[in-house]
């Protein structure tokens, strides 16, 4: 992937008309800071707006979540990232980025209502991108939900949720600041089996398979958890030292 310096960037701003790759491009460069990404963010925010409006999908958002990765140890550039993805976020709905905070606390007490029943909603996509990465652990909880209400894929989502590195609740929980504490894990592990005893009633899998992996999910979880335990022991480590 192409590397971009401020100059060029400047360039694409302004003799170019963006599209979602040249954003993803620059959004992805090695060459720029978060703080520039953000800057320019903020200078082509009507053409963004009007790109993210027209043809951003919620595929595509989480594309550019994805290559902005947080890192485990790095709360100060992950305060950057979250800021940018703060701006993205806004732009993508609609919204100003000071209202980004209350429409994501509306879009999870929604799906906490809507999850029995999949709802496919591009907006929806993108605001569970947001939260599983900066979202708080009952937002985390409401959204998962949502994604495991579609009877059809629930094994499928709920297996690459809980896979590290696929930007979903495994990654939430990697990061020092995220602590999975036993309420929350009992959350998690309710709205799993609840997702699944649903999908077993509808048909979608069988009483095997939601057994089998109702146990699998528990014991995936409690990983989680110990891990997330052994990353804010080694934290706490290198703080001392």
């Amino acid at each position: 992937m192409e590397n971009f310096n401020v100059s060029s960037v400047s360039g694409v701003s302004m003799n170019k008309p963006i599209d979602t790759v040249m954003l993803r491009r620059v959004l992805a460069s090695t060459s720029l800071s978060d703080k520039e990404k953000a800057n320019f963010i903020n200078s082509n925010r009507t053409e963004i707006k009007n790109l993210m409006q027209e043809k951003i999908t919620s595929k595509e958002f989480a594309g550019m979540m994805q290559d902005r990765p947080l890192i485990r140890f790095r709360p100060f550039k992950n305060s950057y990232t979250k800021q940018g993805d703060k701006i993205l976020l806004a732009k993508a709905v609609g919204i100003e980025p000071k209202e980004v905070n209350g429409y994501v606390q509306h879009m999870a007490e929604a799906v906490k209502v809507t999850s029995p029943t999949f709802t496919k909603d591009d907006n929806i996509e993108k605001v569970q991108s947001y939260v599983y990465r900066h979202g708080s652990k009952d937002q985390v909880v409401a959204f998962l939900g949502h994604e495991l209400s579609n009877v059809e894929n629930v094994l499928e989502s709920l297996y690459k949720t809980l896979e590290d590195n696929s930007g979903g609740l495994a990654d939430y929980f990697s990061r020092p600041v995220h602590r999975m504490d036993n309420i929350t894990l009992s959350k998690l592990f309710n709205t799993i089996d609840k997702s699944l005893d649903r999908a077993c009633r509808s048909g979608a899998i069988s009483h095997s398979e939601m057994n089998s992996t109702s146990e699998w999910a528990l014991v995936r979880i409690y990983e989680i958890q110990n891990n997330s335990k052994l990353i804010r022991a080694v934290n706490a480590y290198k703080a001392l030292t």
